[in-house]
């Protein structure tokens, strides 16, 4: 395991080496929320107040562990960029370790956009050609290897289109105000499964939540996968300012001024939330791919995570069937 020395805000177990091949692929794990919905459901469960992902709401191993072992899959850790927030080294490394060799630990809080896209640039810097899939790291999928093979496939997909970024959705079961709606274009010449994105509305109103149901959106699920490029072309239709300055980070990297560089853009930026202010602004750079098979959960809220709990110890009492998470 390796613990961050004063002053470090990535720590890397093993070297990237520059590659501009193609054929690389990525994960970056987004584990820096602070669980603020589920303190006090965390707080009765275990004790104390610590964001869900690294909690073991399911078994024995954190919701954290759990999406890192089901990408490593695809992805190996070598491979594998985790972001935490910035008091969570203590809770974090020991689950990263051997999951992730690459941890980015935020000087502080700037919400997901500016989190994700000063990570995509440590990505760029090293493997500027490579594919990536971003993935929560808080929420349920089961069953697991079917999950995987459609994580796979939208990576697949990604690489080739090279210009659009693809976005895992899910068919709502209800009108949920608190998720993300994608609306659903024509589908896709070439791949006829993967429909164009006409529109993106991150937490509507119960009743036009209800509407976009109706006319056949999906949740979104924040799983994406795109190309380096794709991806960095997204943010800047999004928020030009942030991704000219990034634009200057990227030769950075490596550096003895990679921490320090980094300290500066937080300090400079303000927060970027990816659902509102990266995809709700550039829905035409995406596209979608509904999730066939799985079943998903944010677990945002407690009555959520008990609801499967109880499905699930109620099937295990069926010894033929096996679940995974």
């Amino acid at each position: 395991m390796l613990f961050p020395q004063p002053g470090e805000l990535r720590t890397s177990a093993s070297e990237p080496t520059d590659d501009a091949s193609a054929a690389l692929d990525w994960t970056l794990a987004l584990a820096g929320g602070e669980g603020v919905r589920l303190s006090e459901y965390v707080q009765r469960r275990f004790g104390r107040r610590i964001p869900k992902q690294y909690c073991c709401l399911l078994g024995n191993r954190s919701m954290l562990e759990h999406t890192l072992e089901r990408l490593n899959k695809i992805t190996p850790p070598s491979r594998t960029l985790t972001v935490i927030g910035a008091g969570h080294a203590e809770l974090a490394l020991p689950q990263l370790a051997g999951r992730s060799d690459h941890v980015f630990r935020q000087p502080s809080a700037r919400d997901t956009g500016v989190a994700l896209y000063v990570a995509l640039a440590m990505i760029k810097r090293w493997h500027p050609n490579a594919t990536v899939a971003i993935t929560p790291t808080d929420h349920y999928v089961t069953p697991s290897a079917r999950y995987v093979e459609q994580v796979r496939a939208a990576k697949t997909v990604a690489a080739q289109l090279r210009d659009a970024v693809v976005v895992l959705g899910v068919r709502p079961s209800e009108p949920d105000p608190d998720l993300g709606y994608l609306m659903l274009g024509d589908p896709l010449s070439q791949i006829p499964r993967v429909r164009r994105i006409a529109g993106f509305v991150e937490k509507p109103s119960p009743a036009r939540a209800e509407q976009f149901i109706a006319e056949g959106a999906l949740w979104n699920t924040m799983v994406c996968c795109g190309t380096v490029d794709a991806l960095w072309e997204l943010g800047r239709a999004a928020d030009p300012h942030l991704l000219d300055i990034l634009d200057s980070f990227v030769p950075l990297v490596g550096t003895p001024d990679e921490s320090d560089a980094i300290e500066y853009l937080y300090r400079a930026v303000l927060p970027v939330s990816l659902s509102r202010d990266v995809f709700e602004r550039a829905p035409e750079r995406l596209a979608a791919l509904e999730l066939e098979g799985v079943a998903w959960s944010d677990w945002g809220r407690p009555e959520q995570i008990e609801i499967v709990l109880a499905a699930r110890r109620s099937r295990a009492l069926v010894p033929s069937r096996a679940y995974a998470p």
